[in-house]
């Protein structure tokens, strides 16, 4: 429980949410779902809302796919009319991203009732969305309360649980990538807030095999390590704390799917297989030594501004300028600056070390992915080797961050 919204994972969550609507004099509600959902709550919670005497009304979206893009934030904003409502997301990760974008755009407040333990964007204030064929995190804000029913989570489909699973693991990457971040770009890190994330994912891997099951436990232990999760992103005002190089691996497939018009893949199914490519890297870090590290430092060359440029025109046509932005801090590093970022990586080898020990080790998460039902490899996921090989290469770009991606693409250090 936290004193700036409210929360509850339970059973019989419609009404504890009718009972916060009531004490709140939250009267005019927007439930927001599509059809999967609608089905799974959407259409009892409207019910059981209009029963007790609440005004609802409904945005159903509708597709085989739904992602948090202009379409249906225009949609959403169509269907609610110009009465003030409480917004409630009825879904998972892209319903809780819509609303939350069009809660945020319309200065109204929104509540989340999950329908599975997929994501951890629900108490998060950012929503990942692709506008203008980008995928970004637009900050918006959290929301008032999450309400999660545990027969609902449980009865989920377990690819959606996987998903869940998947987004969790990638949190042994993302804080190792935070790590590397704070040592060689000067990046604001927050040690407590790093505990916490560890922690909830250590919590999630001890339940793996009740998660596997879908049982009570392991549906609440997951939800908890997710709820958890966004309130780190929402306490540090930043996605750093849960999403590093493997989720921008999953970012740049998302956007390749979306450019190619082909179906979605859940977004925590990507992340899981991109962080067993991750862990990898990590692997071969810790296998590294320092002088063997040192030879390649020294024949390692700056990338040129041009081939930034090239290289982003090649992977990203049309939102060039957006993804130039974000590297023109690496861009406009000096050719002094970079003999001294490779002296400093040198001289904290054993930092890096350590930092590649505390990630478990790719063997390991694919034996974790497979116990949930997760898929452990991108290629089962309909993607093509050609396709990875160029999220593999491009993908660093898409962030401001200095990652073990980074650490390869823009220092010389051979991780593949």
């Amino acid at each position: 429980m936290r004193d700036d919204f409210f929360i509850y994972i339970g059973k019989n969550a419609a009404d504890k949410l009718i009972g916060y609507c009531q004490n709140h004099d939250l009267d005019q509600l927007m439930l927001v779902a599509d059809d999967n959902t609608y089905a799974a709550a959407g259409r009892q919670l409207s019910a059981t809302l209009k029963a007790a005497g609440f005004d609802v009304r409904t945005s159903l979206l509708k597709g085989e796919e739904i992602t948090a893009t202009e379409q249906h934030f225009v949609q959403v904003l169509l269907d609610t009319g110009r009465e003030e409502r409480t917004f409630i997301a009825v879904g998972s990760g892209s319903i809780t991203d819509i609303t939350r974008f069009v809660s945020f755009h319309t200065r109204s407040n929104f509540i989340v009732f999950p329908t599975a333990a997929s994501v951890d964007g629900y108490t998060s204030a950012g929503a990942p969305s692709v506008i203008a064929g980008f995928k970004k995190t637009v900050m918006c804000q959290s929301p008032l309360a999450v309400f999660g029913d545990t027969d609902v989570l449980s009865a989920a489909p377990q690819k959606m649980i996987a998903s869940g699973f998947g987004d969790m693991l990638g949190k042994y990457i993302a804080l190792a990538d935070w790590r590397l971040g704070e040592l060689f770009w000067h990046e604001a890190r927050d040690e407590a807030i790093s505990r916490r994330v560890r922690v909830a994912v250590d919590k999630c891997v001890e339940r793996v095999s009740e998660i596997g099951q879908a049982s009570p436990e392991g549906i609440q232990a997951l939800m908890d390590g997710l709820i958890e999760s966004g309130l780190c992103m929402l306490d540090a005002n930043s996605s750093r704390p849960a999403s590093g190089s493997e989720h921008q691996i999953s970012h740049h497939l998302e956007m390749k799917l979306l450019w190619q018009h082909k179906p979605a893949v859940f977004h925590g199914t990507k992340v899981g297989a991109a962080s067993v490519i991750c862990a990898a890297y990590y692997d071969k870090l810790r296998q590294m030594s320092r002088s063997e590290a040192a030879k390649q430092l020294d024949k390692a060359q700056q990338p040129s501004r041009e081939q930034y440029e090239r290289e982003i025109s090649e992977a990203y046509p049309g939102i060039e300028d957006k993804v130039l932005a974000e590297q023109e801090s690496f861009m406009s590093l000096s050719a002094q600056g970079y003999r001294e970022l490779k002296q400093k990586i040198v001289d904290r080898w054993d930092d890096i070390q350590e930092v590649a020990a505390s990630v478990p080790s790719a063997q390991q998460m694919a034996g974790w992915l497979r116990q949930v039902g997760g898929e452990t490899e991108l290629e089962a996921l309909g993607f093509t080797s050609g396709e990875i090989k160029e999220a593999v290469e491009y993908s660093h770009l898409l962030r401001n961050r200095f990652n073990v991606n980074k650490l390869w693409h823009l220092c010389g250090i051979e991780i593949m």
